[in-house]
């Protein structure tokens, strides 16, 4: 199997000597562990239909199908392929699907919880996606949804489509009929010399062409700045990523 890209985690693969991997297999753990606990509290134990949206290789649907049955979806056919033969089982199903494509995910029915990992930053229109999330929950449903909070797009570009402070996230929750019950928060700090390692020795990741960080860094200086101080003695290292989970249950009408 080829490296893990940033995007795609495979926990039963063997583990390497990359801080980045490593950091993002914990990442992503913890994420869905996460998830699985607090909407176990939410859900009072009761049995639950679950879905798993951009579930990637399905090691999250796994970790869910403790609290009922979980759909995974990803627009990935080679990553569900691996899902399926990997995590398929009576309480666990995959399809391919496209969170962008409305009526796909007007086809997936109605959900009791519904997980959202490192997808906003990734869609074409957030507050469709949102809203169609909303629509989605059953009465007392709830919805995890986890995000980067910090700048990403100077590095992930094409990838990523937006970038969300906090404060803008809860604005488009609320345009969206959905209130923030709680809110988990991780740092992730990475040096400038485990960032140079990675480059050199995994091809899979998705760097964008210099010309692509000149362009974006003299459309958004104050990101530049922020980037310098980073690398600098005071920043203590390279800030990879600040990761926001928001408990963002079914609202009052819209």
């Amino acid at each position: 199997m080829p490296r893990m890209m940033v995007a795609r985690v495979y926990p039963h693969e063997g583990h390497t000597a990359s801080p980045l991997e490593n950091m993002m297999m914990g990442i992503h753990l913890r994420r869905y562990r996460f998830a699985r606990d607090w909407l176990r509290r939410h859900l009072d134990g009761r049995p639950a239909r679950i879905l798993d949206i951009a579930c990637g290789s399905g090691f999250g649907s796994e970790i869910l199908s403790e609290l009922g049955t979980v759909l995974g979806v990803d627009i990935d056919e080679e990553a569900i392929a691996y899902a399926r033969g990997r995590y398929a089982q009576e309480r666990v199903s995959f399809v391919v699907g496209d969170a962008n494509d409305q009526a796909f995910l007007a086809s997936l029915g109605t959900f009791d919880a519904v997980v959202t990992s490192a997808t906003m930053e990734h869609v074409a229109n957030a507050e469709n996606f949102l809203r169609w999330i909303r629509q989605a929950l059953r009465p007392n449903g709830a919805c995890v949804a986890c995000f980067p909070s910090a700048i990403t797009m100077d590095w992930a570009a094409p990838h990523h489509k937006r970038d969300l402070s906090i404060a803008a996230a809860g604005e488009l929750f609320a345009r969206c009929g959905l209130r923030v019950l709680e809110r988990y928060h991780e740092t992730h700090r990475l040096r400038l010399s485990q960032i140079k390692a990675e480059f050199r020795t995994n091809s899979t990741l998705p760097v964008p062409p210099l010309w692509n960080w000149i362009s974006y860094y003299l459309r958004h200086p104050h990101h530049f700045a922020i980037r310098l101080w980073q690398i600098s003695p005071l920043g203590k290292g390279i800030l990879f990523g600040d990761q926001d989970y928001l408990l963002v249950p079914q609202a009052t009408a819209p």
